[in-house]
């Protein structure tokens, strides 16, 4: 299984740094009207948004390839927050969109989530 890419310095995302956690749940009505949820999953499925910033044309192009290869299949992520590596991630989200506006100037941002 692919491992994301990180940059030049080690990591594999920079500040600032969205992430958070979504819970599967589902909820039965009954005929009297009362509700009854419950989580399908014990532990919360993780997401990040990763912005790069300040990349050059090297690290540039090893993410958009990553990118590109990998598509909607499962590859594993290490928490920039934790350090703990999530095995089975995918890259979400509907568009992808890299720019070079410089030398040293590239950015983009991937939303990655944890899938079950």
């Amino acid at each position: 299984m692919a491992n994301f890419p990180t940059l030049k310095t080690g990591a594999v995302a920079q500040y600032p740094l969205s992430c958070g956690a979504r819970f599967t749940t589902q909820s039965v009505r009954f005929l009297d009207g009362s509700q009854q949820r419950f989580r399908l999953l014990g532990n919360p499925l993780r997401q990040w948004v990763i912005k790069l910033d300040q990349l050059d044309d090297e690290e540039l192009s090893t993410v958009i390839a990553f990118v590109e290869q990998q598509g909607s299949a499962a590859f594993a992520f290490t928490d920039p927050v934790t350090g703990q590596q999530a095995a089975t991630c995918a890259i979400s989200g509907e568009q992808f969109d890299a720019v070079m506006k410089g030398e040293l100037r590239g950015q983009t941002t991937i939303q990655i989530e944890e899938i079950a």
